[in-house]
């Protein structure tokens, strides 16, 4: 039975708790049979031992503890003795209350956690027999330690299955129902125990258009102001005063609901393990992790790191380094050190290896007639040029068809011409504004008809474009960023008109590259280019497939001739969710779709990650039981420079009364 606990919300008392000097130390063990039934308590017998707390392993508690030992107790193999192999034990540390609080309590009891015991020792010496035990949470029952091994190759992505009609039909289990059975069936964890949280059993799949005509979603209202949406394919029946939005095929049009599953094998062999399992599917589903908490309970959930990442909407032509931001404000501190009295001692290892300042996503993207395309996002911190310079520019179309801008080199025809050149150097004469262009096959130089015009930038690009147009003829320093300019800009950008072509403003997940630079102002200017050098990270995923997410419509596409529509609709109407119902033959043109790991994401979470010192610090201090890691602390120290919030990554308990508690942490960033 779950022991109840109650001062442990009360953060004022703990936190007074905590801070008188004078108290009585007890420790419990709680011997448990292999169902965790309690048997024996044994308090005030522990001398010695340490509780070892890590947020980075799903082993998250070990132990080891000495404790004076029972004449009765000197059998370790005997599974009857009262420590033996087929027991468990539960931990606490207790305090006499000696405050005017929660006096119902004589003494305040902190919950250490549940443990199988891995190593006991008998101990004989002079001054009396001792028993030491290491302990491991319940995690080692399934990483094959003490249990969950498997004992045959195993499938747990779908499994074969008689229907009511006596036919063999292939089942999909959704991710929930994988994890909970494999937890009960191969670890032999209790269901009651097993605890998951934020994987939900239905989910929505992001659907695409494929049909030969484009599909029209027009928006209407009812009288009583909701919004309807209704589907066609007719154009011609739309009339001016029609809101819809046109969507072409291949393009991402909404949703369907669809239970959770694993939609690759997923299969452990024999000899694996639980755990092998679950890294698996962490691995799948990204931002989780799992481990034992307090009460012996197994939690499988999403990590609690505060980040905002919700989809925003992407304005080509308008993105600010506001856009880079990267939100943790909703992060609350489990706990404030800010008083001497409580740490024994600070330290700070700030990183610089880890701060860099370039950054370049490569990935690929896949389009409607599956055809592949290298795609890249570059970020750098570094400083806008100055725009409104006037360059002499002329335009050629590339053997792509591609419309690109090219600064010639000036030359007076008074002057020799020169003797040899390359297919891109283009020449001026400045007498007569003739362009002239080395002919390879004729190995000389051949008059070309372009019209040159005066060009002044208005976007930084086209400036660094530009001059970096100007400056390769002559040899010198084209700036870094001008090499996939040169190739890339004229595809987004029409130099001549000064502006982004629509389709790259309407489309922008359908672009290949994009560039951008946070400029001063920002909060991590201090680490820009120009004060620290170019520090670069490059990153090539083949899972990145835009550049940009696509702007899917938020509606649930429902099928009218299904037999459950009933049943879909009021899923939609629970769930608020807007749902939009299409005939046999236009739902029959929709298929699986979905471009949604985006270079854009990736890059704003590097940035996340590498434009912090990544600051290690640790702290010795008077032992505070109820703290866990993967949790926010704030720490203030102006001595040490230690001044914001931390994750706590481990954690060192001791048992006995003198020694302090260690505490590992890594910065907490509030916002970029």
């Amino acid at each position: 039975m779950k022991k109840n606990y109650p001062y442990l919300k009360d953060t004022s008392f703990l936190k007074e708790f905590d801070e008188n000097r004078l108290k009585e130390q007890y420790v419990k063990v709680t011997v448990l049979t292999w169902a965790e039934k309690p048997l024996e308590s044994i308090e005030g017998r522990v001398i010695s031992g340490t509780i070892n707390l890590d947020g980075f392993s799903s082993i998250r508690r070990t132990c080891n503890l000495t404790m004076v030992a029972d004449e009765a107790e000197n059998d370790l193999t005997n599974i009857d003795n009262i420590i033996s192999i087929n027991k468990k034990v539960e931990l606490e540390i207790g305090f006499l209350n000696n405050t005017e609080y929660y006096t119902q309590y004589p003494m305040i009891w902190f919950p250490l956690g549940v443990y199988v015991i891995i190593t006991p020792s008998i101990s004989h010496t002079s001054s009396g027999v001792t028993i030491s035990l290491q302990l491991k949470d319940k995690m080692c029952l399934l990483n094959g330690e003490c249990g969950g091994t498997l004992p045959a190759s195993t499938t747990f992505d779908q499994y074969d299955t008689v229907d009511e009609t006596g036919a063999y039909v292939t089942l999909y289990p959704t991710i929930y129902q994988i994890i909970q059975e494999a937890v009960n069936h191969f670890g032999g964890e209790q269901l009651a125990k097993i605890i998951i949280s934020d994987i939900d059993t239905r989910v929505k799949k992001v659907m695409k258009w494929t049909g030969s005509s484009p599909l029209y979603i027009i928006t209407t209202f009812d009288d009583e102001g909701n919004t309807q949406y209704t589907a066609t394919t007719d154009g011609s029946s739309l009339t001016d005063d029609s809101t819809y939005t046109m969507y072409e095929y291949g393009s991402d049009v909404g949703y369907i609901y669809t239970d959770f599953i694993y939609t690759s094998d997923l299969v452990i062999d024999a000899g694996g393990t639980v755990c092998d399992l679950l890294d698996k599917i962490v691995s799948y589903l990204g931002n989780y992790e799992y481990f034992y908490d307090l009460d012996g309970n197994f939690v499988f959930q999403e990590i609690k790191n505060y980040l905002n990442t919700s989809q925003s909407t992407v304005i080509l032509n308008e993105l600010t380094k506001d856009d880079y931001l990267v939100d943790m404000s909703k992060g609350k501190a489990v706990y404030v050190f800010d008083d001497s009295n409580l740490i024994t001692s600070y330290s700070n290892n700030p990183q610089f290896n880890m701060i860099k300042n370039d950054f370049i996503v490569w990935g690929v993207r896949e389009d409607a007639e599956g055809n592949e395309y290298d795609i890249r996002y570059h970020l750098s911190i570094d400083t806008k040029p100055t725009v409104g310079n006037t360059y002499k520019v002329f335009f050629y179309e590339d053997d792509d068809g591609l419309i690109k801008a090219k600064c010639p080199m000036h030359y007076d025809s008074t002057d020799d011409f020169p003797e040899q050149g390359v297919e891109e150097v283009f020449y001026m004469d400045d007498s007569t504004s003739i362009i002239y262009k080395w002919d390879a096959d004729a190995l000389e130089y051949a008059e070309i008809t372009v019209g040159l015009e005066e060009v002044t930038t208005t976007d930084w690009r086209t400036e660094l474009y530009l001059s970096g147009s100007a400056a390769e003829p002559l040899g010198i320093d084209s700036n870094y960023y001008y090499t996939e300019l040169k190739n890339e800009w004229p595809k987004l950008y029409d130099v001549q008109n000064g502006e982004f072509y629509a389709d790259a403003i309407n489309y922008p997940w359908d672009i290949d590259f994009f560039l951008d630079f946070i400029d001063t102002g920002a909060a991590v200017s201090e680490i820009s280019i120009s004060n620290i050098g170019r520090r670069t990270k490059v990153v090539v995923d083949s899972d990145v497939n835009c550049v940009f997410e696509p702007d899917i419509p938020d509606l649930v596409l429902l099928n009218t001739a299904d037999e459950n529509i009933a049943d879909l609709r009021q899923e939609c109407e629970d769930k608020g969710q807007d749902y939009i119902q299409l005939d046999s033959a236009v739902y029959a043109l929709i298929t699986g779709g979905g471009t949604s790991n985006s270079a854009y994401e990736y890059v704003r979470e590097l940035l996340y990650q590498y434009t912090s010192y990544n600051e290690s610090i640790t702290l010795s201090a008077i032992p505070i039981y109820y703290l866990e890691p993967n949790t926010r602390i704030t720490v203030r120290d102006p001595k040490s420079g230690i001044y914001g919030d931390y994750m706590m990554n481990s954690i060192s308990i001791p048992l006995d009364v003198s020694s302090a508690m260690t505490v590992s942490c890594t910065r907490a960033l509030e916002r970029i």
